[in-house]
């Protein structure tokens, strides 16, 4: 069974969560998931394909995990 999830992304500091993904998104191609990233002006796509839906969570856990360290890092930053 192929299984696919879309995973958009919309912010201000797009070129920064873009780098941030940059430097992980090699280590998230397994042979049984792939993840391809497409940027417009002020959103990030994570095209995620996977083969079992545990491979598919594993690859959506690790994406929003991201998302989070991203997100508290950029709060951290406004109260300074």
């Amino acid at each position: 069974m192929k299984l696919t999830a879309d995973v958009y992304v919309t912010t201000s500091k797009l070129a920064a969560l873009k780098h941030c993904f940059d430097a992980e998104i090699q280590s998230m191609q397994t042979p049984r998931s792939t993840v391809v990233v497409h940027t417009t002006k002020d959103t990030i796509h994570f095209a995620v394909a996977a083969k079992d839906s545990t491979a598919l969570r594993a690859t959506l856990h690790t994406i929003t995990k991201l998302l989070t360290v991203f997100e508290k890092a950029a709060e951290d930053n406004n109260e300074q």
